[in-house]
């Protein structure tokens, strides 16, 4: 009964939310550390400014960042991007202020590449589901998340062993594995990088349709989607919020413009990006509950496409290991993230093995 109390609280708050990008109050602004945008754009490098009817634009030769008043939702190099918190406004609804959490953890390591990773890491990959747990389903075409989150794994885990790597998988046929055994697997094998494949599902909306990425929310944030409600405590997997952010956005940016409709880098807190012992991001491929992703994803030539795009996304992040983290002033400078040993277990598989009657996304 908790479970289906909290999804109706869920899907009560999706439908006050309505369509992606709606506008969100920000929750406790009062307690939020902020940044002023002019101090931003200086951090950041931005020199240009253009004002929108709903926002404020900043870019340079090579680069670019939307911000829309009173949304979560923002577009970095064209690439959609969700914030913790809505930028704040001035009396006269111009921009002004964007969360030093959201600088922190997202708009400063993404677009300076302050993140160091080594050129050669142990990659774990994990293929969602498995056994008697499918995952998500589509009876028409029939398929199976289970299935589809495997063979994608398995092409990245070729095109990157190829490419010099060193990749482990947490499983490698159709197992089961908890989530708390996935992340002990990574944690046991000293990983560098974790990155959990998935498929989506949407039952109360077969419109939603194409990729969402996710990464952990920073402590005292709530996430996106069902994850808007719960404990909001730092976790383990939260001292490389920098380092998630970049890595969500690499793989991101290669694979979504693949799928019908870019959904955003967003945050949740599922179990194995909580307990996750290095850089860890949550890939949603598409949705099995709309029928056109479905058939795209029974595709096995589609599913190529994508795993050649998330392992270019990896790739991608990997080749900053060749360029030392940018320098910042004091201005600018980064905070560590603390994490706690209240963040909770409960509920776990609950969180990150959701059967398709539970998942429930915004549209």
């Amino acid at each position: 009964m908790p479970r289906i109390r909290d999804l109706l609280i869920a899907l009560l708050a999706l439908g006050a939310a309505g369509v992606r990008g709606a506008v969100e109050p920000a929750s406790n602004a009062e307690a939020v550390a902020w940044m002023p945008i002019a101090t931003i754009q200086t951090c950041l490098g931005l020199n240009n400014v253009e004002r929108l009817t709903d926002g404020i634009a900043f870019f340079n030769d090579t680069q670019s960042l939307r911000l829309f008043a009173g949304r979560r939702t923002a577009s970095l190099d064209g690439v959609g991007i969700w914030l913790q918190v809505p930028p704040r406004d001035a009396a006269t609804n111009d921009l002004r202020d964007v969360s030093r959490a959201d600088f922190v953890t997202l708009l400063q390591p993404i677009l300076l590449a302050t993140a160091a990773p080594p050129a050669h890491p142990r990659i774990v990959l994990d293929a969602g589901h498995g056994g008697e747990d499918t995952g998500a389903r589509s009876l028409a075409p029939p398929v199976r998340e289970k299935d589809i989150s495997l063979d994608i794994v398995c092409h990245v885990a070729a095109i990157l062993t190829n490419a010099g790597q060193q990749v482990l998988l947490t499983r490698a046929t159709d197992t089961y594995e908890t989530p708390g055994d996935r992340a002990r697997y990574a944690a046991a094998r000293h990983a560098q990088l974790f990155i959990s494949i998935h498929a989506n599902s949407s039952p109360s909306n077969s419109l939603a349709a194409g990729a969402e990425t996710y990464i952990l929310p920073s402590p005292g944030f709530p996430g996106t989607g069902e994850f808007v409600h719960g404990p909001t405590n730092a976790c383990p997997g939260n001292r490389f919020d920098p380092d998630n952010a970049l890595l969500g956005f690499s793989l991101h940016r290669r694979y979504a413009p693949l799928t019908a409709a870019d959904r955003g880098l967003k945050r949740g807190r599922y179990f194995v990006l909580k307990e996750a012992p290095c850089p860890a991001v949550l890939v949603e491929c598409g949705f099995l509950t709309n029928t056109n992703d479905a058939a795209r994803l029974a595709d096995a030539a589609y599913r190529q496409k994508l795993a050649e795009a998330i392992a270019a996304g990896i790739l991608d992040y990997l080749s900053l290991a060749s360029h030392p983290p940018a320098a910042t002033n004091g201005l600018c400078a980064t905070s560590a993230i603390a994490t706690s040993s209240a963040c909770t277990n409960t509920h776990a598989a609950a969180e990150n093995h959701k059967t398709a009657e539970q998942k429930s996304v915004d549209y």
